[in-house]
């Protein structure tokens, strides 16, 4: 059985059009990383424009002369050094109130450019972020703010995921109360007082997953030709009156496609994740995730949100290279399969929703959207069956290993049942 699993590897890596397509999409993977470093753009105190491991660098120091535990004295102290930073040459009366626009062109007139460029400081915005609401500049808000507001800090916090349950992801989805119950629990189970710090190649790599699209494409198209090529080359005939023809070769076929499927993944994951935190840095993998947005509601650290993300593509890989081989056992064109498995990866990422949170959830479930880290721990994607509420990180594992476990066993199936012509 190992020697039929090597030969249908080796046979896999054999076909010109694999070798090309396997090796030009990592190759762009490559390039597509190195831009992500090279891209990177930021400024620095005085106002100069960084890119590259510069702008990784200033971004690195940024956060971590903010890092620490956010307890609530702290935020207290923080938000008060705020108001005297924002507020030094101008009276919180005279922004309250005002458009943003408005509020915006008083403080860029009272302000030189540097200080300007203090008050604009990011970690300020995300400190606050617990009661901005719509439009409003993040020193309108600390305008509005007392010591006793302050002190509710992730009181605030509670409340604006209360906030956005009652939005309904833009006043396009209605949630039921177990998903709200649901989504509370979860939020109240993030451990307090949170961390803040720099975990930058981590937060990058969860913006990155969404290339993975790429290598799912190129394992489809390796696995196409292997039952369909059997048609094409009329092979089909002397494989299934061979002895084991039915039986061992056919799961020969299956295991090494699954596992060309796995070691693909692994080397397109290799190059993302290794690629990122050699440029950006591994540290931070043990901050909560909500360094990256305070209302996330999910009790992970950066690395373990990366790596479920990643173990969540690899089972999308694996539901997608046994679809793959279900339609190269029932169909003779290749291309037609190409086609098929190239469309189910990115066209869903250009299929408008049309306001309709129904579409946006079935969206959701397609790889090119799921992998988005906007989309997967910061929006708030459920689906209610009942009493039970199952989210968008549970329902792609649930759905794509039944995928698996389905498609595998048909594709050997209808390979084995097929009619020679």
């Amino acid at each position: 059985m190992l020697d039929l699993v090597k030969f249908e590897f080796k046979k896999l890596l054999a076909r010109r059009t694999s070798q090309m397509v396997s090796a030009g999409i990592m190759a762009l993977l490559c390039v597509i990383m190195a831009l992500n470093v090279v891209q990177t753009k930021t400024s620095s105190s005085t106002g100069e424009i960084l890119g590259g491991t510069a702008a990784i660098a200033q971004q690195k120091a940024r956060a971590e002369a903010h890092e620490g535990v956010l307890t609530v004295e702290r935020v207290q102290e923080e938000v008060a050094a705020y108001r005297a930073l924002a507020f030094s040459k101008v009276d919180p009366a005279q922004v309250e109130g005002l458009s943003a626009e408005a509020a915006y062109a008083v403080m860029k007139e009272a302000y030189d450019e540097d200080e300007f460029r203090a008050i604009y400081d990011t970690y300020y915005s995300y400190l606050l972020s617990p009661w901005i609401a719509g439009s409003m500049e993040q020193y309108q808000v600390a305008a509005q703010l007392g010591d006793e507001d302050v002190a509710g800090f992730y009181g605030a916090v509670a409340d604006s995921l209360q906030r956005a349950l009652d939005d309904g992801m833009g006043g396009t989805w209605a949630y039921s109360d177990a998903e709200r119950a649901y989504w509370t629990e979860k939020q109240a189970a993030v451990g307090e007082p949170l961390s803040y710090g720099y975990a930058g190649g981590w937060g990058d790599v969860l913006a990155c997953l969404g290339f993975l699209s790429f290598a799912m494409v190129a394992v489809c198209v390796v696995l196409t030709p292997v039952f369909a090529g059997e048609y094409q080359d009329r092979t089909d005939a002397v494989l299934l009156a061979a002895r084991y023809g039915r039986s061992k070769l056919v799961a020969a076929k299956i295991v090494a496609s699954l596992l060309f499927a796995t070691a693909y993944y692994a080397l397109a994951t290799a190059v993302i994740v290794g690629v990122t935190l050699a440029f950006f840095g591994a540290e931070g993998g043990d901050l909560p995730v909500q360094v990256l947005a305070l209302g996330i509601p999910y009790d992970l650290t950066m690395a373990e949100a990366a790596w479920t993300a990643i173990g969540l593509g690899y089972l999308m890989t694996l539901g997608l290279a046994a679809l793959t081989l279900l339609l190269s056992s029932k169909l003779r064109s290749q291309l037609a399969i190409f086609a098929v498995c190239a469309a189910l990866v990115f066209l869903p990422g250009m299929i408008p929703s049309g306001g309709s949170g129904a579409i946006l959830h079935a969206l959701y479930l397609f790889p090119i959207n799921a992998l988005n880290d906007q989309v997967l721990y910061n929006s708030l994607v459920s689906y209610p069956l009942g009493p039970l509420v199952i989210d968008l990180v549970g329902l792609l594992a649930i759905l794509y290993a039944v995928v698996l476990a389905v498609c595998a066993p048909l594709a050997a199936r209808a390979f084995r049942r097929h009619q020679v012509m």
